[in-house]
Formats: structure tokens, C-alpha cells, sequence
């Protein structure tokens, strides 16, 4: 039997090196060919622009076939495989009722066959197929190796097929008459036409694919700095450790320079970036075909080596990315990487910055939110799209649906400028509303607040006529610093805010670091974040970070008395009592120092399921609950609200998030305390309507939804809200919830552009 791992690992990294589509099915096949010791290894990939299967590659049919035959979704054995999605495996393919007999492709003499689909994101590309002449079925542990293939191969291929459509071509090499389009996730509202920018994250050999240069003698001389640059490397650290290593271990350094000099390995990048080929893909494909080679050999002393070479070429690779010359970011530039941290966002100028798009990430990552905060049209989780291709490519990001577009026909880039001048109109319309209250259409008030952390909110907030801070992120200036900030310096930005609403109420949230936000300079490892150590646990274990914090945000509040404290990650009483303990010692501290200062009022967030449980006894100890509903939400649903694999399950209307939301402002109501949302629920048009039926009248959101939500809350009842939203608790899933209440704003007179929405098109 073949030793069918090592295969798979072959395989594998193969095709992701190889240059486009054709090539890695070519050498797909032609390795699962000899590899399983079959007579035939076959992919056929389904192309939604002509709805056929066609034969993409083959090794053992007939390959002038290769881009000739196809197969609508009900012919032969294929389109069994694909209907069903699920391995086809028959001792005598000749015998089953869906045999499709094609005389071109040469597979009479064939019996056994071993099929199965190829699936990517609950997409099906197409069917992998393995034959035999002999009538035989073929062993469990083969189909679960051509399975596990099949998994394996479905991002590459969906990689590769996306890559392939920016030439607007299909599969079978005409010219598509459609616009291109990647899918993702709507992570801010807007439409925005820009040209592509390109983040490059940190990059490994693997992670490298084929890309082409324009500037051959350019690509040249940065390959022949890096050579330079690590020689140098290399010299000066075997000089350095030559006192404290032995002569065999500093003869590491002379196999690395010796490979250096060595003109093959030079020599073949050379040749690649003649070839067209950018100086960092001609590397990463050198040194990947140079690991395969030393992994395949019989001696172990040998194989070791293959480890050498991966890190050679590593090392390479990063000096390639430090030559890369500096670029400048042009203007309406969109944004696109794999994933682009908020810290690399913060670094630019979002003035040049019309859209985002990245293949990672989801709604409700730090980037989104940021995002959201000022207007950038945003599709995050676009895992099929080539973001590395797409550098100075004009682009569309259309944030209400979650597309991004590509060579547009003249029909539809009209159509895309005709809704970026309608979204400019309804933002200048909304501006109107600044100065009017917040208040159902039969009066009553609603406080929409913001959630800050940056100074630039300020004036923003001031613009929309907030009615104060509902969730100020206290994490934003220990993250500026590399380093704690001392007691004086978050008293001086805890003032400003302070001030800066003043006699608004501010609402500042402890130190809430942990999960998906850390410090460089107090790193916290864990397997678990989400469910580690974070929020209040971390503050609580350092009460001198805590007790500075608090007393830098009384000092700050001194004659002002708008201040509120915001407990995070509360899971158990025990935690608020401590916590109310400290702010006391605080209080008592410094009016014992002579600064004159009051006990704030507390409250608490909502955020795990534990504490919705517990909200009457939290009632008990606090001035106000504040719901958290994107934690929430997270830790109901048990999703990772940054991985975009389980974007779509990731929904904040959720039946299970309402019924708590429910139970939390009930207990709130009869308790007579104050519960607000400082979730994204709050700023979605939809949830806001939603909050409002089940009873909330404080909720705080980023500025920039503040005045859309002002305006929809303007023009409904909230006896109709509340009618509305006790239907929407009998319903079972969020797209229902979502529909029903979208239909019942539009049968109210509530246009669509009102809630962030466009109509189909």
C-alpha cells in the first residue's frame, strides 16, 4: 500500500506552488496517479457562468479531451458526485444507471471508480475522480486519503479559480460575460470605488503565491540585496559566536553561505525573474522545490537538510520584504490584505483610505468597528479573493451587500457611482437631525449615546448631538503607549473626555484587555483567549492597575461628576464586590490625600451567559447593567466573532440573544434600574427598532450610526415596536427575524436606505 500521508502531504504543497489552475490539476492528477498506483486520477470543475462540469485535467484519459468534454449537472457519475455531494465508490462504474458513456474521453476499459466532490464554504467546485481497469472497489483507506485530498485541495482550488477570474475568464477559456465578484461578510455600510492597496502581513515560503513583475532588472536587484544582506548576516554572527561554539556547530554558517554561492540555487531564481516571475514568488518556489527534493531522499542525514533550506529561504524571503521600496498610498485607496490589524489601519491616514476588504476577519473585529466609526465602506471574511493580485486594481466595495467588484461593465460602475452620490445626499440629509431629539414618533425618549476611545470622536460626537458616552474603551491609550500609562497620564485623557461632554454623563469602561486585544508589552499567551484570562479577571489579579485607574478617573471627574464606571467580563458577584471594593479604597485614598471626590455610580456589563442569570443579584450592587452584545452574543452562540469560517452563524438577532436581551431589561424594569445596549446591535437600524420593542431606551453605538438610528426611531411608534418585537421572539431563526422586521418597517413607511439596506438588484 502507498504510503498515502506523505502523498497527501506532496500533494498538497505542490499545487499551492504552482502558478495557476491548469498547472496545479496537471500535476494534481499526475501525482494522485502514481501515488495510488491507479490508471487514471481526473478533476472536473463546475462553472457557474455555462452550468457545466468541465474536465479540467486528467492523467490516464484521454487529455486531448482536457477543456472539450463537459457535463450539465445531470449526466454521468460526476454529476451523481456533485448532486449528492458525498464519495462515490463502485467496483463496476460500466453497471451503475448513471453511467454516461463520452467516446472522446477513452474510458471504456475502466471499471472500478472512486469519486468524490470538492467543496469549499459550502460551495461545490467540482468532483475528483480516481479509476481502475480492473473490476474492484477501491480500499477505505483510499477513500478516505482521496477525501481528506479533496479538503485539503478545495482552498487551493478556490484560491486558484478566483485568481484565475480576474482575466474575466471561465473555465473554459472564454471571455465571462459577467462583472466579477467576491463574497464576503457586510462589515460596514456604504459603497466605495478606489484603487487597490495591498498590506502584506508577515509571509512565510508556503504562504507566497505566484505573482508577475513588469521591472525585471528591479526584482533582479532586490533578490541581489537580500543575497548581500544575509551573507553579511551570516559573516558577522559566526564571528560572534566563534568564542562560545564549537568548529562543527559554527560550520551551520558555512552550509548557509555555501548555498548562497551556489549557482544553482541562485541561478533558478535568476532564471524565474527573467521569466517575468516577482523576485519573492521565483524564491519561494525555488526553495519549496528544493525542501520536496531533500524530503524525498532515502537518507535520514540528507532529509535533514530539507529543514535547512527551509529556513535559508525563509530568511531570504524576509529580507525581500524589508527591500520592498516604500509605497505611497494613493488617494480613495481601498485597503486589501489577508488580515490588517487595527494598529496597521491606525498608521494611515483614513482620509486616503474609501473601503477595506480582506479575506480574513468578520463584522465584528476591532477593524470593523473602527471601520464602522468612520464611514469606510468594509467587507471583511472574503476568503476566495486574490488580495495579493489586486494592488493598483480599481476596485468596488459594495459594504451593504458584502461583494467586492472587479473590471465592471460600464452598466454596472454607473450604477455603483449613481449610489455613492445617493449615499453622500442621504448623509448630508441626515445631518439635519443633529440638533432634534431622540424620540419615538409618539414621544418618547430614547438616549443615544456613543462608544469612544479615540480623541478624534470627540468632535465627531459633538457634530451628531450625542447624548453622552455610554461606553468610553479605556484600553485604547494603554495601548498607544509601549508601556502602563502612569495614574497622571490617564487623568489628563480621562479629563478631556470628561470635559469634553460635560454635563453629558461618560461612562468609562476598566481596562479590558484579553481575548482578541492585548499589549505588546503585557502579552498574555493562552490556547483559549475568549475563555481565559481577559476583562475584569486581569485587573483583579493586579489591583495596582486597577486602583490606578480608578483613582485617575476620579481625579479626572473632580467638580464635574459625570463620571460612571464600567465593570467587563462580570461572571459571578464575587467579582463585583471586590471590584466595588477597590473603587471605595480609591474614594477613601484620595480624599484622605485631599482631593475631594465622590463615590461614582458603578454598573456592570452583560456579556456571558452566567451573568444573565445573575442580573437581579447584580441589581442589587450597582447603578445601572449596560449589555455587551457582541460578547454576548459570541459566548451564547459559542462563536468566534473574528473567524469569518463561522461568520454566517455569528448573529446578534439570534432568537437566543433576544430572549436574554429580554430577561436582562425585564429584571432592569422591575427593579427600576437603567439598562442600556453598547453592543453593534445598537447601532444596526434593525437592532435599534428591536432594543426599542423590547424595552430599551438607552443605547450607545459608534458615531457613525448614530443619526441613521436617530432617524428611523423618529418615524415608528414604540407601542408598534413593542408588538413587533414580541412576534419576533416566537420566531426560530435570524434570517426570518430579520425579514419579518425588515418587512413590517417597510409596510410602517420606513425606507430601506434608512436601515443601511439596498434593494436588489
Amino acid at each position: 500500500m502507498p504510503d498515502l500521508l506523505n502523498l497527501l502531504r506532496r500533494v498538497v504543497e505542490a499545487v499551492n506552488g504552482s502558478k495557476d489552475l491548469k498547472l496545479s490539476l496537471n500535476r494534481l492528477t499526475q501525482m494522485v496517479q502514481q501515488g495510488m498506483a491507479v490508471d487514471a486520477c481526473t478533476v472536473f470543475l463546475w462553472d457557474s457562468s455555462v452550468e457545466r462540469y468541465v474536465l479540467m485535467a486528467t492523467k490516464g484519459l484521454s487529455e486531448d479531451a482536457v477543456g472539450q468534454v463537459t457535463l450539465t449537472q445531470n449526466e454521468g457519475m460526476i454529476a451523481l458526485v456533485g448532486k449528492r455531494e458525498e464519495p462515490l465508490n463502485l467496483a463496476n462504474s460500466n453497471l451503475h444507471p448513471n453511467y454516461h458513456h463520452v467516446p472522446s474521453v477513452g474510458e471504456d476499459d475502466f471499471h472500478g471508480l472512486l469519486a468524490v466532490p470538492i467543496i469549499h464554504n459550502r460551495k461545490l467546485l467540482g468532483v475528483l475522480s480516481v479509476q481502475r481497469y480492473r473490476v474492484e472497489r477501491f480500499s477505505d483507506e483510499e477513500e478516505a486519503f482521496l477525501v481528506t485530498l479533496s479538503a485539503q485541495l478545495a482552498g487551493i482550488i478556490a484560491h486558484a479559480e478566483a485568481t484565475g477570474t480576474l482575466s474575466g475568464m471561465n473555465l473554459m477559456g472564454t471571455q465571462a460575460d459577467t462583472d466579477i465578484r467576491f463574497k464576503g461578510v457586510a462589515c460596514a455600510s456604504g459603497v466605495a470605488i478606489g484603487q487597490g492597496y495591498v498590506i502584506s502581513p508577515t509571509i512565510s515560503l508556503n504562504s507566497v503565491r505566484y505573482t508577475k513583475t513588469e521591472d525585471i532588472d528591479a526584482e533582479l536587484a532586490r533578490f541581489e540585496a537580500a543575497i548581500s544582506g544575509l551573507r553579511k548576516e551570516l559573516s558577522e554572527t559566526r564571528q560572534r559566536l566563534e568564542g562560545e561554539l564549537r568548529p562543527e556547530e559554527l560550520a551551520l554558517f558555512d552550509v548557509y553561505a555555501g548555498i548562497l554561492d551556489d549557482q544553482a540555487v541562485g541561478g533558478a531564481v535568476r532564471e524565474r525573474i527573467r521569466n517575468q516571475e516577482s523576485a519573492q514568488s521565483a524564491l519561494a518556489e525555488t526553495m519549496r522545490g528544493y525542501v520536496r527534493h531533500f524530503e524525498d531522499m532515502e537518507d535520514a542525514y540528507l532529509r535533514e537538510r530539507a529543514s535547512d533550506m527551509r529556513d535559508l529561504g525563509q530568511r531570504l524571503l524576509t529580507y525581500l520584504v524589508d527591500e520592498e521600496p516604500e509605497r505611497t498610498i494613493p488617494e480613495h485607496a481601498v485597503l486589501i490584505g489577508e488580515e490588517i490589524s487595527a494598529a496597521v489601519f491606525g498608521s494611515l491616514d483614513p482620509e486616503s483610505v474609501s473601503g477595506i476588504v480582506c479575506s480574513q476577519g468578520s463584522a465584528n473585529s476591532h477593524l470593523a468597528i473602527l471601520a464602522r466609526a468612520l464611514n469606510i465602506p468594509t467587507v471583511l471574511g472574503a476568503q476566495d479573493i486574490p488580495w495579493q493580485e489586486l494592488e493598483g486594481k480599481e476596485l468596488v466595495v459594495d459594504g451593504y451587500r458584502g461583494h467586492v467588484y472587479y473590471k465592471l461593465t460600464d452598466d454596472r460602475r454607473e450604477y455603483f457611482e449613481s449610489l455613492v452620490r445617493e449615499e453622500k445626499e442621504r448623509v448630508s440629509g441626515l445631518e439635519a437631525l443633529a440638533d432634534l431629539p431622540a424620540e419615538t414618533a409618539n414621544g418618547d425618549s430614547v438616549d443615544l449615546m456613543i462608544n469612544t476611545g479615540l480623541q478624534t470622536d470627540i468632535l465627531r460626537s459633538q457634530e451628531i448631538g450625542a447624548d453622552g458616552v455610554g461606553l468610553f474603551r479605556t484600553e485604547i491609550p494603554f495601548m498607544m503607549l509601549g508601556r502602563f500609562p502612569s495614574e497622571e497620564e490617564q487623568a489628563k485623557i480621562y479629563r478631556n473626555q470628561l470635559e469634553a461632554f460635560y454635563p453629558r454623563p461618560v461612562t468609562m469602561r476598566t481596562l479590558d484587555i484579553g481575548g482578541d486585544k492585548s499589549l505588546e508589552y503585557f502579552p498574555i499567551e493562552e490556547d483559549n483567549p475568549f475563555l481565559g484570562w481577559r476583562g475584569l479577571r486581569v485587573t483583579l489579579d493586579h489591583p495596582e492597575i486597577f486602583i490606578v485607574q480608578v483613582r485617575a478617573m476620579l481625579r479626572a471627574s473632580l467638580d464635574l461628576n459625570n463620571l460612571s464606571i464600567m465593570l467587563p467580563m462580570v461572571t459571578s458577584v464575587g467579582e463585583v464586590e471586590e471590584s466595588l471594593a477597590l473603587i471605595h479604597r480609591a474614594v477613601y485614598e484620595l480624599n484622605e490625600e485631599g482631593v475631594r471626590v465622590e463615590v461614582p455610580r458603578v454598573g456592570v456589563m452583560i456579556e456571558v451567559p452566567s451573568a444573565v442569570y445573575l442580573v437581579k443579584d447584580f441589581l442589587s450592587l450597582v447603578d445601572f447593567i449596560s449589555v455587551g452584545s457582541n460578547d454576548l452574543t459570541q459566548y451564547l452562540l459559542a462563536v468566534d466573532r473574528n473567524n469569518p469560517r463561522v461568520a454566517g452563524i455569528y448573529d446578534s438577532m439570534h432568537p437566543a440573544v433576544l430572549k436574554a436581551l429580554k430577561i436582562i431589561v425585564s429584571e432592569g424594569q422591575q427593579a427600576g434600574i437603567p439598562v442600556s445596549v453598547c453592543g453593534e446591535l445598537a447601532g444596526d437600524p434593525l437592532g435599534a427598532v428591536t432594543l426599542l420593542g423590547l424595552g430599551y431606551r438607552h443605547l450607545s453605538m459608534s458615531g457613525a450610526n448614530l443619526l441613521r438610528v436617530k432617524a428611523v426611531l423618529r418615524q415608528i411608534d414604540s407601542g408598534w415596536a413593542e408588538t413587533v418585537a414580541s412576534g419576533l421572539l416566537n420566531l426560530d431563526d435570524p434570517k426570518v427575524i430579520r425579514s419579518t422586521l425588515q418587512l413590517a418597517l417597510q409596510k410602517a413607511g420606513v425606507p430601506l436606505t434608512s436601515l443601511g439596506l439596498l434593494p436588489s438588484r
